[in-house]
């Protein structure tokens, strides 16, 4: 394998295939990967912290069978501890910080066959739609390094995209797993709440965060969730996946299709021509592949829902910021955390346990009502998001609200802001961007950004795909069908070429 060459044409399970037949050893590939990482981490900021004593322990003891088995593989740094490497969460408060022992998903990882080599960027307790931290900078998109990775597995996307690795470690509490890899040109995939078994997020964000992998392919990410469901434990095929296995859904095309177009963003704010572009360019693919798509619109209130989210979100950020302080055993008015998440923090700590029970509620509600919408159809097409890929300071607070935030913080007021009023101006400073994919994490579905589009601006949008919870398998159907008439993965950002 020539260094900078075959290997970025490879998927995960095609480089595992290569190990297993001895064409090339994990050693290779895990040299390949670090090549490339020095080549191109210096220009997109997306591997924060090194793990080499962890991969060189990983080979050395490989058991050749797993379905993964000696891939170069990246983590995101987000509430993701390995015993004793750094767990920053994307914070300068806990960039020391090492975790004494391993978590649940890391040991699971860790038995994979999977080589963890690195940690990602990721925005501050991934509670930003952008990479862009005091800790460690921003992180830069591949297509164009003026712009944002997004967030928050921005880091792990950005990688992706870069070649540095095929498939990289990711989670999504709002659409962080989605938004970047629309950003970055790949697949990105988020399952239905509760399939991963071994993720150590299962409480956070009440139940909204799920994790799973950024990919160039389509079958690497049905494979991965095998491989975290508990499908690949019994003799576990790639060549003849079992009927049961995710990966085997990706070698079946689904059944006719009833797919709802729908292109206005449920909050009611802007959506680019470009992100509609993609929708729309996704349709007519569907429509070719004999799908039937019929434009539609969202059958729930988008702004109730968004601020039910937002309550969500604010609420446990405040959590999360006094674990943190406890963690550390600091005052939590000492911690090194940005002005953002401080004063999130603090508004949310204002926030009632019965109005959390009330945005649960709404969350229940808009689940019913897409259960009566899934009547009619089986699958929702929407813009992935909102806007092109934005440049790292688009939600930096100009210098008037930097010192009203401080204000409010100091005089405690920040506590008594939360407001509809107040939610609003959020959703149109911060959600403008994603409009579309919280509804999915909100609801517990499957959602996944299918890349398909790259506008005359010479960047990738891309286009997001929902069903019903538990659907995961008929989504991977449709994306593989997609891959296999319109492939990406030939489609390499201009600093890999």
């Amino acid at each position: 394998m020539n260094q900078f060459g075959d290997y970025e044409k490879f998927d995960a399970l095609g480089l595992a295939k290569l190990v297993k037949d001895r064409e090339v050893s994990a050693h290779e590939l895990l040299a390949e990967a670090k090549a490339r990482l020095a080549k191109f981490n210096p220009m997109i900021n997306a591997v924060i912290s090194p793990m080499d004593s962890l991969a060189e322990s990983l080979i050395e003891k490989l058991d050749t069978s797993s379905p993964f088995a000696g891939v170069p593989f990246l983590v995101k740094d987000l509430m993701l501890p390995f015993a004793g490497f750094p767990m920053s969460n994307g914070s300068i408060a806990m960039k020391d910080y090492l975790p004494p022992e391993d978590g649940e998903m890391a040991k699971r990882l860790n038995a994979s066959g999977l080589i963890t080599f690195g940690k990602t960027s990721t925005s501050e307790l991934g509670a930003s739609a952008l990479t862009n931290t005091a800790a460690f900078g921003e992180t830069k998109n591949p297509w164009d390094l003026t712009r944002n990775s997004g967030g928050s597995s921005g880091g792990s996307s950005a990688a992706v995209a870069a070649r540095i690795v095929p498939m990289a470690y990711s989670s999504d509490g709002g659409g962080s797993i989605r938004l970047p890899a629309s950003y970055c040109g790949i697949f990105g995939f988020k399952p239905s709440r509760g399939l991963n078994k071994f993720e150590d997020l299962t409480r956070a964000w009440a139940g909204a965060v799920v994790t799973h992998v950024s990919t160039l392919s389509v079958r690497d990410s049905a494979a991965y969730l095998d491989l975290v469901n508990g499908h690949t434990d019994h003799g576990y095929s790639i060549a003849n996946p079992a009927q049961h296995t995710y990966l085997n859904a990706v070698t079946r095309p689904p059944k006719r299709l009833r797919i709802a177009l729908i292109t206005r963003a449920p909050t009611g704010t802007g959506v680019q021509a470009e992100c509609i572009n993609a929708a729309r360019l996704a349709a007519k693919h569907c429509e070719a592949l004999g799908h039937q798509v019929e434009e539609s619109d969202w059958n729930f209130d988008g702004v109730e829902l968004m601020r039910a989210f937002i309550t969500i979100v604010f609420r446990y950020t405040s959590r999360d910021v006094g674990n943190v302080a406890k963690l550390l055993n600091i005052e939590q008015q000492n911690l090194a955390i940005e002005l953002n998440t401080r004063f999130m923090a603090m508004v949310g700590s204002g926030i009632r346990d019965e109005q959390v029970q009330q945005a649960l509620t709404v969350w229940k509600q808009v689940s019913d009502r897409l259960s009566d919408f899934y009547q009619r159809y089986d699958v929702i097409l929407t813009p992935t998001v909102a806007t092109p890929p934005l440049r790292s300071d688009a939600f930096d607070p100009n210098a008037l609200e930097k010192l009203l935030m401080h204000g409010l913080i100091a005089t405690g007021f920040a506590k008594k802001m939360f407001s509809n009023a107040f939610i609003d101006v959020i959703i149109h400073k911060a959600l403008y961007q994603t409009p579309f994919t919280p509804i999915a994490n909100a609801t517990g579905q499957p959602a996944m950004s299918v890349p398909l589009y790259w506008g005359n601006d010479g960047l990738p949008h891309g286009a997001q795909f929902m069903a019903t919870e538990g659907n995961d398998r008929l989504l991977f159907q449709l994306a593989a069908q997609l891959e296999l008439e319109h492939p990406w993965k030939h489609k390499v950002p201009p600093l890999c070429r």
